[in-house]
């Protein structure tokens, strides 16, 4: 994961993250590597952006379904250099990592709602329009 040089702005909504759903880990199955959160089904969507003849990854969100209506952004990292205050600013790397995240959720049967932990208080977003 990351450590953004602006995360201390989020310090507050991290921590209650991490107190109320735990802290991802970075794990090694067989020859890949998977971010887990003990006690909890988590999936995690990569952002990857290309750079010459290799990808480079840009950014990861983690997140689960905590209930039967609602998914759950649990944790987000940026690689600094992608980030919107820096350099590559129009990679748009964490609004393209949301807009494909509101896209599954729209795929997975009974999801109604995306709630976003990182946010100054926990939002909770319709899934889809109506």
């Amino acid at each position: 994961m990351f450590f953004h040089p602006e995360q201390g702005e989020h310090t507050a909504s991290i921590n209650a993250s991490i107190e109320a759903y735990g802290f991802p880990k970075i794990l090694q199955e067989e020859d890949s590597l998977r971010i887990s959160i003990a006690g909890l089904d988590v999936q995690t969507l990569y952002a990857f952006v290309p750079r010459g003849s290799t990808q480079e990854l840009a950014g990861v969100v983690v997140y689960t379904r905590t209930s039967d209506d609602t998914l759950v952004l649990l944790h987000m990292a940026v690689k600094p250099e992608f980030s919107f205050a820096s350099g590559y600013r129009n990679e748009l790397v964490l609004p393209r990592m949301l807009v494909q995240l509101r896209a599954i959720a729209k795929r997975i049967k009974g999801i109604k709602r995306l709630s976003i932990v990182y946010a100054d208080h926990r939002e909770l977003r319709p899934v889809t329009q109506g």
